[in-house]
């Protein structure tokens, strides 16, 4: 890996009830240099990110506990707010228009392809340099 790869890489928290899925995708990400964390519900995922700061999350919607919609509330209102992407199987009108008003950056259909996944993180500016870590 290049040492510019290295300074790219953003702190991730993959946010997904099917833990083989978030582990997937967390080595996957991992393997093009970030670093990331798992969580299994919004819930777990609102705690992990007051505990660190992300610059993005990538966000299940439909899980126990809290799901992806009430986490977003939360986590947008994190300072800096992490960047938060919806992955999921959900892509109607209104789910769209829902993940649109509660902020979220993107909206991406699972199965995500990786490389649909990495181009969307390339917009993702590192929370780490707007504000103290």
């Amino acid at each position: 890996m290049h040492d510019d790869q290295h300074q790219r890489g953003l702190r991730i928290l993959v946010v997904d009830d099917n833990h083989d899925a978030a582990s997937m995708m967390s080595a996957l990400l991992e393997l093009e240099g970030h670093r990331t964390s798992t969580a299994h519900n919004g819930l777990e995922a609102v705690r992990e990110a007051t505990r660190v700061r992300y610059d993005a999350v990538l966000l299940d919607l439909g899980m126990p506990v809290m799901d992806g919609f009430e986490a977003a509330a939360v986590l947008g209102q994190l300072w800096p707010a992490p960047a938060l992407i919806a992955c999921s199987a959900w892509d109607d009108a209104e789910t769209c228009r829902r993940t649109a008003d509660l902020g979220f950056a993107m909206h991406l259909r699972k199965p995500v392809p990786f490389e649909v996944l990495k181009a969307a993180l390339r917009g993702v500016r590192p929370a780490r340099l707007t504000a103290s870590a």
